[in-house]
């Protein structure tokens, strides 16, 4: 398995902004991912990271790494979500879009130099851990770099509806 939640990077700055990106550059050709969709997709995004919430239980004498570590593997992510989407009036709608942000969460993390055997993604059919092991996981300049075209990305998408307010008058 993975280090138990020892991760830094991408880590949640990381993965919500990387979420925003995608939904946003989406959103120029599909009117689904609106803000209210592309918040799931954000959520979704830290889902695989909710199990750092044995951080704050340990402070209270708990020790439930090895209980909520299932959260970092797809099948408790993806379980998580259709828990979640439960409480939403479009279940599907909800279950996809916190889906494409757990997605875009793996992919990250995929691209990482694991201190283990990598994510197993295939868990519990298959054991075998998957890493590209290209970015050092305490490398803070992937924060900044995702920031930076998260701006961009903002500044561009503002400049085009600018563009299409005034063509439509």
């Amino acid at each position: 398995m993975s280090s138990g939640g020892a991760e830094h990077m991408p880590d949640w700055v990381v993965h919500i902004a990387v979420a925003w990106i995608l939904c946003r550059i989406l959103r120029f050709k599909y009117t689904q991912f609106n803000p209210g969709n592309t918040a799931l997709v954000m959520v979704g995004s830290v889902f695989p990271d909710a199990l750092k919430v044995s951080i704050l239980l340990e402070f209270m004498g708990l020790d439930w790494w090895d209980y909520l570590y299932v959260l970092h593997l797809p099948v408790g992510s993806f379980l998580l979500a259709g828990i979640v989407s439960l409480f939403f009036q479009e279940k599907k709608s909800a279950f996809l879009f916190l889906s494409l942000g757990i997605l875009t969460h793996y992919a990250l993390d995929l691209l990482l130099i694991q201190l283990g055997n990598g994510i197993y993604l295939f868990y519990p059919v298959n054991w075998m851990g998957f890493s590209a092991g290209l970015v050092p996981n305490d490398d803070y300049y992937i924060t900044i770099v995702a920031l930076v075209i998260a701006f961009l990305v903002y500044l561009v998408s503002r400049w085009i509806e600018k563009k299409q307010d005034r063509s439509v008058d």
